[in-house]
């Protein structure tokens, strides 16, 4: 028995040795309250080697309910830890939670190369224990605008004054977005500021990320070029963009201010005495509308019941009034009207909208050498391609 006894000591002290000499751990930053769904958690992958090392891979593979970047290049530095000295590897990482609950980090694991001093080599892999990590509902009411960060920075400038524009002028927005603890991913969309009464032409957001001691620092740079399309000033509404602050917990928001928009002009154009009706009497138009709806609108009723028919005709009819304005737009060279008149008519048609407005656009908001003359009547054509070739445009089913 005795014997036995001495015989597993002897086979257990080479393994303990083993592990003693090549340990790998995940620390996670102390902190004061449980992380919330989304919110980023920092840690340390941290390993103590006592070996000669030829050759390293970390193996940090996908997870069920974690995503995770790396921050910075890893660490590798001599160190005395119990009176020995040993090789110190470290690499910051950032956990973000995809749920709420009980979620466990699984084991990650480091090859390693080592070489004994008779330049024997041999592969060997060392892994993390499990961490687990209890996870918070993220706060009752919040959407899929959920964004917890630890810093949110917003700035906006105009290179402009939009409220006093000169006749026919575009005016650029621009807006700078940075986050401190989110990725891309996380970061909102970019809003549409979208009216009536403006032309509005948005190229794709631009985004940068970096990486710190602190957490990844994402920066998004949204632009819009403006223009009125005619020179009654009208007001861009304000957009709120909402967060969770995670250094404070609580709910937060930044805000895009309302921002009137328009042409200096448009004062002593109305002291002109330019007018908006059609210089008939009110009480003469109410009477022609009432006449005329009293005699039409009987028998269009009528055949609407029995055949559907006018439905289909008010599309049509409207279809060839919108087609009728836009050759006048062409025609008399007018190219914020006419790309105001073609999106209506392309709405439902995305990619068909971008496609034959690209030189119109370009002609609208190419600066310097980008801006080109655009041949309305090119464009006019491939528009009533479009939309007669739409069924639904022509009134069908």
């Amino acid at each position: 028995m005795v014997r036995w006894l001495a015989l597993l000591l002897i086979l257990a002290c080479p393994l303990s040795a083993q592990e003693d000499a090549l340990r790998l751990e995940l620390v996670l930053d102390p902190r004061e309250t449980a992380p919330v769904q989304g919110e980023m958690i920092l840690a340390t992958i941290r390993g103590v080697y006592r070996r000669n090392i030829t050759n390293e891979e970390l193996k940090l593979r996908p997870m069920t309910d974690f995503d995770w970047t790396r921050l910075g290049q890893d660490s590798w530095t001599d160190q005395r830890i119990d009176g020995l000295v040993a090789k110190v590897f470290e690499r910051r990482i950032a956990l973000y939670p995809r749920r709420a609950g009980a979620l466990e980090v699984l084991p990650i694991a480091h090859e390693l190369q080592l070489i004994d001093k008779q330049g024997h080599r041999d592969t060997v892999l060392v892994r993390t224990a499990p961490v687990r990590i209890d996870v918070a509902e993220k706060p009752a009411g919040a959407g899929d605008d959920w964004l917890p960060v630890r810093a949110l920075e917003l700035s906006d400038s105009w290179d402009a004054d939009a409220a006093r524009l000169e006749d026919g002028q575009s005016v650029k927005r621009r807006v700078v977005l940075r986050a401190l603890g989110a990725t891309p991913e996380m970061m909102p969309h970019q809003p549409p500021l979208r009216e009536p009464w403006l032309i509005t032409f948005s190229p794709p957001a631009e985004r940068d990320f970096q990486v710190t001691e602190a957490g990844p620092v994402t920066t998004l740079v949204w632009t819009w070029s403006l223009r009125p399309i005619t020179g009654e000033p009208g007001v861009l509404p304000e957009v709120t963009i909402p967060y969770f602050d995670t250094a404070l917990r609580q709910a937060r928001t930044v805000t895009l201010p309302a921002t009137p928009i328009g042409y200096a002009s448009f004062s002593a154009n109305a002291a002109s005495g330019w007018r908006k009706d059609l210089g008939i009497g009110q009480p003469h138009l109410a009477i022609a509308v009432i006449a005329f709806l009293v005699v039409l609108v009987p028998t269009l009723r009528g055949r609407a019941r029995a055949s559907g028919m006018f439905g289909r005709w008010r599309s049509r009819w409207r279809l060839r009034s919108d087609l009728h304005k836009l050759r006048r737009h062409a025609a008399k060279g007018e190219t914020a009207l006419f790309r105001t008149r073609a999106q209506r008519l392309l709405e439902t048609e995305p990619t068909a909208l971008e496609r034959v407005l690209r030189p119109v656009d370009a002609a609208l908001f190419g600066a310097g050498k980008d801006r080109s003359d655009v041949d309305l009547r090119s464009v006019l054509d491939d528009v009533e391609r479009q939309v007669r070739g739409n069924p639904s445009r022509r009134g069908g089913r």
